[in-house]
């Protein structure tokens, strides 16, 4: 039986934000005081188990966090433009860049790192006619990012890099890998016709074997998944913590697409379980924690719909968390609340992991305050979420 959400607890003193946000427009390094806020004081909107929120990487897009050795792999644009593939330590002290110096990836985008659970291999989402896309920050959050793209293997010193797909072959494109705990399986979104689905076209889910011999990364059978009536915008989350079913975030038939819903899919029965059922929400980006006893996931659920005119974002979110099976829905940021001590003012979370021990999230939120920007946060959650 899974654990209820804890009780409250005490509460610490807070900091304003005013000061973060002016810094990150100016392009400065705020001061760690600049940067911490502390949620729920003095009847300000906060989850009672959220002990702090502050940013952890500026500048910074999605990412992964490694659970062998605390380090997390992440993308950043470089001054010409095109995104590379970062390391830094788990205090958010960014360290080399992994594919800077590699030249196969020139004139490329590399994009949304996974960890193999190894720690020797990262896999990463290659945008490879980049040039000709000129994607904004906001088109690389949607699934816009996938065209063109495969997924490629790097080395964790960068100087090797073997492509694994061919999507583009068969007319595809390709978001955001993750592999199985075990390491055996490598999973992501893929593209499968541009008809129907919306605007984005129609996406599965994909699963393949992935197998290193020789020091040499290769995917093997690849299959495809669908969960019951979804026929469009269909992506993959996240395998479960059993690696026997599948987290997706899928489109029902009738819904528009910013309708997405959980479902969990068992992978060898195809027996499938709703985890949201809101048809005018979007739930999406998805992850068990290390306990598996919550899930956290971005959605846009009790935020107010702004007009067109007032838009700078595809669509706004902060994260959500239940109990593993379903249960328990409740809000843990207020990145869009204009009362909550961590306010952006307009706010969309794209990525999400949860560090190893499991008493912290990262999250990666693109917000739209003075300018639009990118920043890898984290959330300090009470100890009793702790592994």
């Amino acid at each position: 039986m899974s654990k209820a959400i804890p009780p409250i607890f005490a509460r610490a003193s807070v900091l304003a934000l005013p000061a973060l946000v002016l810094a990150l427009a100016a392009g400065g390094q705020p001061a760690e005081d600049d940067v911490t806020v502390k949620a729920r004081i003095a009847g300000r909107p906060g989850h009672r188990d959220v002990r702090q929120v502050r940013v952890l990487i500026r500048d910074a897009g999605r990412f992964d966090w490694s659970l062998k050795d605390d380090r997390i792999a992440f993308d950043r644009p470089d001054d010409d433009g095109f995104y590379d593939v970062w390391l830094a330590a788990a205090d958010g002290t960014v360290g080399r860049c992994v594919t800077c110096d590699n030249y196969t990836f020139h004139k490329m985008h590399v994009l949304s790192p996974a960890w193999h659970p190894g720690g020797d291999y990262l896999v990463c989402q290659v945008q490879m006619v980049a040039k000709k896309l000129k994607m904004e920050l906001a088109d690389l959050a949607t699934p816009w990012r996938g065209l063109h793209s495969e997924l490629w293997a790097v080395s964790k010193d960068g100087k090797q890099a073997w492509q694994l797909t061919g999507a583009r072959d068969r007319g595809g494109a390709v978001l955001d890998p993750f592999f199985a705990h075990e390491g055996g399986r490598l999973g992501w979104s893929e593209r499968t016709s541009t008809r129907g689905g919306g605007r984005y076209g129609q996406w599965a889910a994909r699963l393949a074997e992935f197998r290193i011999r020789r020091g040499v990364p290769r995917v093997g059978k690849i299959e495809t998944f669908v969960a019951g009536d979804h026929r469009g915008l269909e992506m993959a989350q996240t395998f479960t913590p059993d690696d026997r079913g599948l987290l997706i975030a899928g489109l029902p038939l009738g819904q528009s697409e910013n309708g997405l819903d959980l479902v969990r899919l068992d992978l060898e029965g195809g027996e499938m379980a709703a985890l949201t059922t809101t048809p005018l929400e979007r739930d999406e980006v998805a992850r068990y924690s290390p306990d598996s006893r919550y899930v956290v996931w971005a959605t846009d659920r009790n935020l107010p719909s702004l007009s067109e005119d007032r838009r700078r974002l595809p669509w706004r979110s902060d994260l959500w968390i239940m109990r593993a099976d379903g249960s328990g829905q409740e809000r843990l940021t207020f990145f869009n609340h204009p009362e909550s001590d961590h306010y952006l003012g307009e706010a969309m979370i794209t990525d999400l992991a949860w560090s190893p021990d499991g008493d912290r999230l990262a999250v990666h939120v693109v917000s739209a305050g003075l300018a639009v920007e990118q920043a890898i946060w984290i959330v300090v959650l009470d100890p009793s979420y702790r592994r």
